[in-house]
């Protein structure tokens, strides 16, 4: 049988076999150092990993495994399946409460926006299907990184500043530690203007049945309406969609 070789598909691979083992993100430099390839080697085959979306590149300029490497391999795209399933329950709930609902997906310690369901007299935002937005200083990402460990997190954050965007963004481990902490007794995530002045957030995590967690909903709206009374209600409710959405992906048939 002949033997085929591709050096640049083989250096590939060894590059997201690191990427994938390691709970941090990587720099160019400890790439090229862990696979054995020059600098610049390793810093071409990166970019080009992360225009397919099998790599992802932090504002740090530290790479993370990607989206796409995620759902390599299954029959059909894991998100695409979650969007699909999940919409329905996001429509829904976007008109309960009459603020925009987000679904999104923890991608290191970045949250990706997967869907997005707005009212006509929600708060109108930037914030898009696709974008990508620091997990520390949302409420969804935050939701997302209470289902790691302590140990976990440290290790994501251990080379990675965490950026201040308000008054109120948490900027050190030990105080978004003691936050997920909070997070975990109480089952959903606050965002309290850490973003954005005059906007808070609500969200809770999907939870698979092995206990893990790679998707969000949130409720996201200004100060004004999102006030102190209302938070735990929508905190409430969001758990309550959210074990519907689980229900309805575990069994997919049912009641239809």
């Amino acid at each position: 049988m002949t033997e085929y070789k591709n050096q640049s598909l083989e250096r590939g691979f060894r590059i997201l076999e690191y990427l994938d083992s390691s709970p941090a993100g990587r720099a160019v430099s400890e790439v090229a150092r862990a696979t054995g390839l020059h600098r610049a080697t390793a810093h071409r085959l990166l970019e080009v990993l992360c225009s397919l979306g099998y790599v992802y590149k932090a504002e740090d300029r530290r790479y993370w495994i990607g989206f796409a490497m995620h759902v390599f391999g299954h029959p059909a795209s894991v998100m695409s399946r979650m969007q699909h399933h999940a919409n329905p329950f996001l429509v829904k709930l976007a008109h309960e409460v009459d603020e925009t609902v987000n679904l999104s997906f923890l991608e290191g310690i970045q949250a990706f926006i997967v869907d997005r369901v707005s009212t006509d007299s929600a708060h109108r935002s930037d914030v898009q299907v696709g974008g990508y937005f620091d997990a520390h200083a949302t409420s969804m990402g935050k939701a997302l990184l209470s289902m790691r460990s302590n140990q976990e997190v440290q290790a994501s954050y251990k080379a990675t500043r965490l950026n201040a965007y308000t008054g109120t963004t948490i900027t050190d481990i030990n105080g978004l530690l003691q936050e997920l902490a909070e997070i975990r007794k109480r089952g959903y995530a606050v965002n309290n203007e850490e973003r954005s002045p005059g906007i808070r957030s609500v969200a809770a995590p999907v939870v698979n049945p092995h206990g893990r967690a790679a998707f969000a909903i949130a409720v996201t709206g200004p100060r004004a309406r999102l006030n102190e009374a209302r938070i735990p209600r929508i905190g409430a409710r969001l758990q309550e969609v959210a074990q519907e959405i689980r229900e309805q992906l575990t069994h997919p048939n049912e009641g239809s």
